[in-house]
Order: C-alpha cells, then structure tokens, then sequence
C-alpha cells in the first residue's frame, strides 16, 4: 500500500486480507486445487459431460481467441480535452503455468496496441492455492506489447495473494489498493479510484479510494467484480470497470450463463450497463479459470472511448 494514503480503516481491511490468506492456507498446495470440494465436484462432472459429447476441444479452442470489444461511453459534463480518451482494460488472465497456447494467443492480441490508459482489474493467477511466482513475468510478457501514454493501473482480485503487489508495481504498474490517484497530464483532472477485492476477500473501501478526488474530477473507478455498483454510484463516479464473473465462461443457448458468481443482479454481471448517473462495463475478461474451456462467451479485451454528449 502507498503509505501516504494509509488510513486506521485500509489498514484494517489489509490486516483482515492478510489474515484470511493464512487462515485459508491460500499459498500452499497446488494452482489447480479447488476451493471446496462440491467445487471440483462439480468441475470433473462438466469435464467428463464435454468430453463424453466431444465439447471439451472445442471449449478449449474457444478459451485461446481473445477478441477486441469496442466501446464508447458519453458523457455530458466531460471536458473537452478528455474527448476521446482511450483506455484499454485487460482482465482475468488467470495465467496458469505451462499453458503456452493461451499465453501465445494473449501475446498476438495485445501486440503494437497504443491507448492512453491501461487497466488491469484483478485476478492474475489461474488457480486458488500455491506459488503465483510465475505471474510478473507473464503479465511483465504481455504488457510488452501496449503502450500506454499514462500509465497502467492494476488492482487485486479474489485470486490474487497480497505478494503479488509489490512485483506488479515493479512492473510499473500502479497498483491501487483502496485508493486514488489522479492520472499524471491528462490536461484536465482525472481520478482513477481502485478498491481490494470485494467478493471474496471483501476488503474494499470504496470511501478511500475516492478520498481526495477532486469535485471536478472525472471518477474513474476499478474493482474485480460489480458488487461496489450502488456505494460508487452514491459518490458520483461517472466509469465503473469491472471483471470477475467472465460472464460466465459456460453459456447455454437461450438460458444463458450457468454460474455467475456475484452477488448483484445478473444486469450487471456482464457487458454494458448503467445504474442512475453512473456508466459501468462488466468484461467477460481474457482467461478461464476451474475448466480451461468456453463456450458462448469469448475472451475479451476492451477498448474504451471516451466522448462528451
């Protein structure tokens, strides 16, 4: 954490993620262990119901093509020299050791690509348990590609151990736990806000990571899932992105997602939405995570425009 921004209450919520990695025993085992067992209960059941109607290539195949999804989000009161901002927002790698067919197909995606802003929205390892040593060079691999003219900012998700921090911010990467900033000459003032995990680790403060932000600021907010919707929204952020739920990774024609995984309406869950002022994108995000397979519901990375009506 940046000790400038420390206060008695992130403190606290960092003390509370740190003792909930131990108490789970979050860095022993192995990556691909599983969180509960009805959790692999049920991931082996699918992997044998896909292989048995010859799906589970195909899911795989699906996984490893990541596609851009564009966008562009309007905003009455956004200042002129911010029209036409581009950020770009990668999600849910969840790298997995020694899956180079994923990794190649990220590294094709995101090379030559120019944006004035990178987010990454949390959740960098595959599995739960074990060593995410792997992780800085994978992400240090893929950024390689993406020029950002100001800067990348990077927040944690429910997979992510708080070792992690400090290798991403090696990286350059602005690593924002329950906390703000403003971009560094946007020309006008932009706050990038960026909360801890609220879904499992549920050690967000939505309060600090838009403390200090300027009345006339442009709010942009990132958290790993889109279950701070209604607190970002009360403190007038105009730009919530979020990940999380890959839409659910396994969607069914006409039922749609078997598992969402957050606790919000399924509105919010995935793609583009609104709730009262405030504009917010859910990405399907790029990895997978329990089964390596998708279906229904692509990889994605975004590219975000920003434009003044």
């Amino acid at each position: 954490m940046l000790d400038s921004t420390r206060t008695p209450d992130t403190e606290r919520l960092w003390r509370a993620r740190l003792e909930l990695e131990e108490k789970l025993r979050l860095r022993q085992g192995r990556e691909t262990d599983f969180h509960t067992p009805a959790a692999q209960f049920r991931a082996e059941l699918l992997t044998r119901m896909l292989k048995g109607f010859g799906l589970y290539e195909r899911g795989r195949r699906n996984a490893c093509r990541p596609r851009w999804t564009d966008l562009s989000f309007a905003f009455p009161a956004l200042p002129e020299v911010l029209d036409g901002f581009r950020i770009v927002q990668l999600s849910d790698f969840h790298f997995l050791t020694g899956d180079t067919r994923f990794l190649e197909a990220i590294h094709a995606l995101l090379e030559k690509v120019e944006t004035d802003l990178c987010v990454l929205t949390g959740d960098y390892r595959f599995g739960y348990y074990g060593s995410q040593e792997h992780v800085r060079e994978q992400v240090r691999g893929v950024l390689a590609g993406v020029q950002a003219r100001y800067g990348f900012y990077g927040i944690l998700g429910n997979h992510d151990l708080s070792d992690i921090v400090a290798p991403l911010r090696e990286l350059g990467i602005h690593m924002l736990v329950n906390q703000g900033m403003l971009a560094p000459a946007p020309g006008a003032p932009l706050w990038i806000a960026g909360v801890d995990d609220p879904h499992k680790f549920r050690s967000d403060s939505v309060d600090a990571a838009l403390a200090g932000a300027p009345e006339d600021a442009f709010k942009l907010f990132l958290a790993h899932s889109p279950e701070c919707i209604a607190q970002a929204a009360a403190r007038g952020v105009n730009l919530y992105l979020c990940g999380h739920t890959h839409g659910g990774q396994v969607r069914l024609p006409l039922i749609g997602p078997l598992f969402l995984n957050a606790r919000c309406r399924r509105a919010y869950a995935g793609g583009r939405w609104r709730f009262g002022a405030m504009s917010g994108y859910t990405t399907y995000g790029l990895g997978t995570t329990d089964l390596p397979v998708r279906y229904y519901c692509p990889p994605e990375a975004v590219r975000i425009t920003l434009r003044k009506g």
